[in-house]
């Protein structure tokens, strides 16, 4: 039986609002790719705090996530988030720092059909986080996706439905669904509001309340290589994060 701190850091890790790789500041994921030889990097900063009976969670995510396009249709991403964490637990504070696990996947466009597409996005976790202080998993983990986009302009309808494998040493469960989706509003002016939602397996054993998430945001396109973004994230089920709030900078090259 894992500990309530490690259980805590886990759930930290598995919902924070930087460690999906979609739109930020979006958890989910739309079809869209860069083309065949572009690049791009994206700088988040996310921070949250959670209130519970006798114990009180404030963590900071600062994530780096590079992408690039391998050909048109085909993306090779890459995230390495670094955690802050302190726990306030029966008068007992736990400071807990560091890299997490490394991420990668590959998005595949593979079918447009008038106004809906279609993506495919498997991913592998490496385990280079310390997963006793809860920064990561300790084991090697995979995860697929499958990605829809219906474009009915100016509003983008994103659905993401996957898998996690969540092969873990901290004790929680293997093999965890996933299902979100995401609205994407352009104004006439580059200003794009996003409201997302999802719902997960929850990966604590001893639970039978899943974990839901809602978030608000927006984004504004400067350019065609530069975007800036902001959004608040609430745990609508106790095992998310009650309030998360993020912001990042997009650029393209």
């Amino acid at each position: 039986m894992k500990s309530h701190l490690s259980y805590k850091f886990c759930i930290i890790i598995l919902f924070s609002p930087i460690f999906t790789f979609a739109q930020l500041p979006c958890i989910t994921d739309n079809t869209g790719t860069l083309e065949k030889k572009n690049g791009q990097f994206e700088f988040c900063n996310g921070f949250g705090f959670h209130n519970e009976h006798r114990c009180i969670v404030n963590s900071t995510e600062i994530s780096t996530v590079f992408t690039y396009g391998v050909v048109d249709n085909c993306d090779f991403v890459m995230g390495y988030p670094f955690l802050f964490s302190n726990i306030l637990e029966d008068s007992v504070i736990n400071k807990i720092s560091g890299f997490s696990d490394i991420n990668m996947e590959i998005k595949y466009f593979f079918l447009k059909r008038e106004k809906i597409s279609f993506a495919f996005k498997p991913g592998i976790s490496i385990p280079s986080g310390a997963y006793e202080k809860g920064l990561g998993s300790g084991k090697v983990s995979g995860s697929a996706f499958l990605i829809s986009t219906i474009d009915c302009s100016p509003i983008l309808f994103n659905i993401n439905a996957g898998y996690l494998q969540n092969a873990n040493k901290c004790g929680d469960a293997m093999h965890i669904w996933h299902f979100s989706a995401s609205i994407d509003y352009a104004t006439q002016n580059n200003l794009h509001f996003i409201c997302n939602t999802g719902i997960e397996k929850n990966p604590d054993k001893s639970e039978t309340i899943n974990p839901v998430f809602a978030l608000l945001g927006l984004y504004y396109v400067i350019n065609d290589n530069f975007e800036i973004s902001t959004g608040y994230k609430n745990g609508v089920t106790h095992p998310v994060t009650k309030h998360s709030f993020m912001y990042g900078l997009t650029m393209r090259f």
